[in-house]
Order: C-alpha cells, then sequence, then structure tokens
C-alpha cells in the first residue's frame, strides 16, 4: 500500500471531506492536505476560518484504520504552526461522535468549552484547542520523533 501526501487539489478535497462530516460547509478560505493510499482519498485535513494567530482545523477519513500516520499527523501540524506560524490552533467535535471526541483527547487536544445545542441536531459541539508548544508532532516539542535531516529546516520536515 502506497501512501501520498497531497497540497494541491484543495476543492477535490474539500468535497470529499463535506460528504465525510455531517452537515458541514468549509468557509472560502479553507485549504486541505489529503492523505492518499493507493490513489484514494484515505483521509483529509482541512484548515479555515484563519486569523492572526489561529485556524480551525476539521478531520475527515474514509473510516479505515490507522488513516491518520505519524506522517500525516507531522505534515497536518507542519500547516498552521511552522508554515503559518501559529500558535493556536481549534477544533469542534459533535458530542454525539464519540470517536472523534476519544481520537481528538488522545491526539493531545484540550477540551476547553461547550457550543450548547449548536450541532445540526441541536447536539452540543464540544471546543477543542492545541498549542503549539503541546504539539507532539513538531521537531521542536518531540526531536526524538524526526530524523536529523527534519530538524534542518522546513522544507526538510515538508519532505519526510
Amino acid at each position: 500500500m502506497t501512501s501520498t501526501y497531497v497540497y494541491d487539489r484543495t476543492d477535490e478535497l474539500l468535497a470529499w471531506a463535506e460528504t465525510k462530516i455531517p452537515n458541514c460547509r468549509f468557509r472560502t478560505d479553507a485549504v486541505a492536505i489529503g492523505h492518499l493510499r493507493d490513489d484514494r482519498i484515505a483521509g483529509v485535513v482541512v484548515f479555515d476560518t484563519f486569523s492572526a494567530n489561529s485556524c480551525c482545523i476539521s478531520l475527515a477519513s474514509d473510516g479505515s484504520a490507522r488513516w491518520m500516520t505519524r506522517a500525516f499527523a507531522v505534515r497536518a501540524m507542519a500547516y498552521p504552526f511552522i508554515q503559518c506560524g501559529f500558535n493556536h490552533v481549534l477544533s469542534v467535535v459533535s458530542s454525539l461522535n464519540e470517536a472523534s471526541l476519544r481520537y481528538t483527547e488522545r491526539f493531545g487536544w484540550t477540551r476547553t468549552g461547550v457550543l450548547r445545542e449548536a450541532g445540526a441536531l441541536k447536539e452540543d459541539l464540544i471546543v477543542f484547542d492545541l498549542l503549539r508548544r503541546e504539539c507532539r508532532f513538531l521537531p521542536e516539542n518531540n526531536p526524538a520523533l524526526f530524523p536529523a535531516r527534519a530538524t534542518a529546516g522546513k522544507k526538510a520536515l515538508v519532505a519526510v
């Protein structure tokens, strides 16, 4: 099984992600990174709602196991924290999506609030955030995870 990461097919990736996330419509500033397995989309990370120091992140998958590989997580976190230079990212998860809630917390996000009855089904939406200094998928926070060539600069990190 071959993995490929794509950065230049935003429209296709956004359309695919919207089919996987119920009642989701991304903003016009959205960009996406996709993980392809054998040329089929396995997962997409979408970034939108950009501000001076933050953005929102949404995840969509094909439901397969291990679609969020370490290599994909590194690429996904490099975008807001290294390429954009942000210190903070935000994610909102439906309280009905127990698998996503567990995954988000295991990834290292902090539960910071609740948007009461804000979901499409009037369910609560759980607010999570992640600070750059907390993200274990960055070389500065977890040097043991990265080979020496990956910590040499931004370009090398993206090429890992």
